[in-house]
């Protein structure tokens, strides 16, 4: 009866012991929303896979701290529910600004900023500096807000163009469809580089309304894997700036 006593709390500690195992395994394991955009270098989807360098960085935390992270790509208005909904642990990129009514209610936790970004109208180098009057039709990339020309957008100053794609953009703008893209200007400055159209066909005029932000990831279900990759970055500033450097997406 003391054997039987004996056997049955050792096949209750190894049952428990497998439970922990399983759920500390189960724990690092993170599906990590991100936009099903092309804003290459800071993220895209390159043959069929996340890439650029919000891949690299947080690949590289990722590894670092034993954890496996799966990126869910979603366009960016269904990423926002699925990320409202619980079907993602983290969301990427994020900002305690974008959407605050849809967010009520829910304790989103926010880590420290990741990368900074400009968003602003890159202009034809003929209309440089002409200032905003000469600002008639606005184009944009669909789901995104020129947060700098609402007030102009509901005077109707300014007429805002949404389309698909940032090619379609430029081609627009080339064509004199429009006066000036509102874009994030690293995304703009590699696309130009890379691609058929002139690398200077389209120019940041920063007389103009624009942005100067920070990109955040964010979390409701998981704050303390935000406070752990907060120490990642904060620890680790030098690989972060490499990271940077590699990608090509630091402003100056």
């Amino acid at each position: 009866m003391k054997n039987n006593s004996v056997l049955m709390c050792i096949l209750v500690s190894v049952v428990l012991l497998s439970s922990l195992i399983s759920t500390a395994s189960e724990a690092d394991e993170f599906v990590v929303g991100v936009e099903n955009i092309e804003y290459f270098p800071i993220y895209a989807r390159r043959d069929g896979a996340y890439a650029g360098y919000a891949r690299a960085l947080l690949d590289t935390f990722a590894i670092k701290e034993s954890h496996t992270f799966t990126y869910k790509v979603l366009p960016i208005k269904r990423l926002l529910k699925s990320f409202l909904d619980g079907n993602v642990d983290l969301k990427f990129p994020d900002s305690p600004y974008w959407k605050k009514d849809l967010k009520a209610g829910k304790s989103v936790e926010y880590s420290e900023p990741v990368l900074e970004y400009i968003d602003g109208v890159l202009v034809a180098p003929s209309a440089l500096g002409r200032g905003k009057g000469n600002l008639k039709d606005l184009g944009v990339l669909r789901g995104f807000t020129p947060w700098d020309y609402l007030d102009d957008i509901a005077a109707k100053s300014v007429i805002l163009k949404e389309v698909n794609s940032l090619n379609s953009l430029v081609k627009m703008a080339k064509a004199g469809r429009i006066d000036g893209v509102y874009f994030n200007v690293i995304v703009a400055k590699y696309f130009l580089e890379n691609t058929m159209f002139d690398k200077n066909g389209l120019v940041f005029d920063s007389e103009l309304p624009h942005t100067r932000g920070h990109y955040y990831m964010s979390t409701i279900k998981h704050p303390k894997l935000i406070a752990s990759f907060n120490k990642f970055m904060a620890e680790n500033k030098n690989l972060v700036e490499s990271i940077k450097a590699k990608y090509e997406v630091k402003l100056y």
